[in-house]
C-alpha cells in the first residue's frame, strides 16, 4: 500500500542553488532524461494533480502527500489544490524555499483557503552560529525562521527542515532546541549526493561534506533524543536509523513493497524522489498509476524494481524510511505528524 506521495508539482523556481539540479540542465544529465523544456511544457494541470489525488485517496485514503517542486508556490493554481486538500480531507504538507518571493503567495494562498494543513522549510544549523560571517545560507536561513514564526498562526504543523553537513553538525542541538522553544517542529536529515548522473534531484557530486558516524555526531544526537523538551519529527525512529546508514547507505528494498512514490512535473512516475530512474518514466504516468478499484498498476511496481536493480547506488532520504515504518506498524496520518512529539 502506498503511503507516502511525493509530488515535485514545478520544475520551476525563483532560485537556481547550485545544489539543485531539479531547476536546470546539470551537466551529466544523462540522453535519456529530457531537457528542462520539456518539463515546462509538459507540466501537471490542475485536473492531472486533482484527479491523481483522488485516485490515492481512493487507493488509501490515509497516504500522506508531500508538495515539492521547484518552487510548488509559483503554481498559479496552488490555492485550488489546497482547496481540494481540505474538501476531501487529503492529508499533506508544502515544502517551499520559503524565501522573501513567494511569502506573499503564501499569504495571499492563506486568504484564500484558511488555515493550511503542513508548511515545510529549510532551516540550517548555520543560523544558530554567531562566529559565521553573513552569506547566502545563513540570510536564507533566518528569513526563512521568521516567516516560519508567523506561520504558527496559519498553520496546524509548521515544520524547519534541519540538513546536517559535516561542517556544522555542532550545532545540531543548539537549533532543534532554538526551533523547540519557538514552537517549531524539526525534521532532522543529512546532506546527500548524487552518487550517478542519474541521480538528478541533487547536483552536489562531492563527499566533502557527507557526514560520517562519529563519537562527537553520537553525543549530539544523543542529547536531542534524551531531552524530553525538543519537538522533533520521529526522532525516536528517524535519528537511531539515519545515523546507522550514514554516510549514504540506505537500501529501501522498494522492490519488496510500494509504499512510497514520486511524480515528476510532467505527471511520469519516478523511480524516487532522488533518481528519477528511465524505465518507469517512460511507460507510466500518474493517470495509470492507481486503477479505478483503488489497485496499484502492478507495471509500474515491475518497472520501479528494474530502475532500481540498475540505477541505485543507494542514499540516506529520509522519506522512504518514513513510509517504510508506517508500512511496517501500520500507522496512520495523525502518527506520521506526531509520532514522538511531545
Amino acid at each position: 500500500m502506498i503511503r507516502i506521495v511525493n509530488w515535485l508539482l514545478t520544475r520551476k523556481c525563483n532560485l537556481n542553488c547550485d545544489y539543485c539540479a531539479i531547476v536546470k540542465n546539470y551537466p551529466q544529465k544523462p540522453k535519456e532524461y529530457p531537457d528542462m523544456n520539456h518539463y515546462y511544457s509538459k507540466e501537471m494541470g490542475t485536473d492531472v494533480i486533482l484527479n491523481g489525488l483522488a485516485k490515492f485517496l481512493n487507493h488509501n485514503p490515509d497516504c500522506f502527500h508531500i508538495f515539492y517542486g521547484g518552487e510548488p508556490l509559483l503554481r498559479k493554481d496552488m490555492a485550488d489544490i489546497l482547496q481540494y486538500c481540505h474538501r476531501h480531507e487529503v492529508h499533506y504538507t508544502i515544502i517551499s524555499n520559503n524565501t522573501v518571493h513567494v511569502q506573499p503567495i503564501m499569504r495571499n494562498i492563506i486568504e484564500q483557503v484558511g488555515k493550511i494543513k503542513g508548511y515545510t522549510a529549510s532551516i540550517d544549523p548555520i543560523v544558530v552560529d554567531e562566529n559565521t560571517p553573513f552569506s547566502d545560507r545563513l540570510s536564507k536561513s533566518k528569513q526563512g525562521l521568521e516567516f516560519l514564526l508567523e506561520m504558527r498562526d496559519y498553520c496546524d504543523d509548521v515544520v524547519a527542515e534541519v540538513t546536517i553537513m559535516r561542517e556544522d553538525q555542532h550545532l545540531v542541538y543548539d537549533l532543534v532546541k532554538l526551533l523547540s522553544d519557538f514552537g517549531i517542529n524539526s525534521d532532522i536529515t543529512f546532506v546527500d549526493i548524487a552518487k550517478t548522473e542519474y541521480y538528478d534531484f541533487s547536483n552536489v557530486v562531492s563527499d566533502t561534506n557527507l557526514v560520517q558516524r562519529s563519537p562527537e555526531l553520537a553525543n549530539q544526537l544523543m542529547n536531542i533524543l534524551i531531552d524530553p523538551s525538543l519537538d522533533i519529527h520521529m526522532k525516536n525512529f528517524l535519528i537511531p536509523a539515519t545515523y546507522a546508514i550514514l554516510p549514504s547507505n540506505m537500501d529501501c528494498k522498494i522492490e519488496k513493497s510500494l509504499h512510497n512514490v514520486s511524480i515528476d512535473a510532467d505527471g511520469s512516475v519516478r523511480l524516487c524522489l532522488r533518481v528519477r530512474g528511465v524505465h518507469t518514466p517512460e511507460n507510466v504516468h500518474v493517470r495509470e498509476l492507481i486503477d479505478s478499484d483503488g489497485r496499484i498498476n502492478p507495471i509500474a511496481h515491475k518497472l520501479i524494481v528494474k530502475d532500481k536493480n540498475q540505477y541505485c547506488k543507494l542514499c540516506n532520504h529520509t522519506c522512504h524510511l518514513m513510509s517504510k515504518e508506517i508500512e511496517d506498524k501500520n500507522l496512520g496520518p495523525d502518527d506520521l505528524v506526531h509520532l514522538d512529539r511531545r
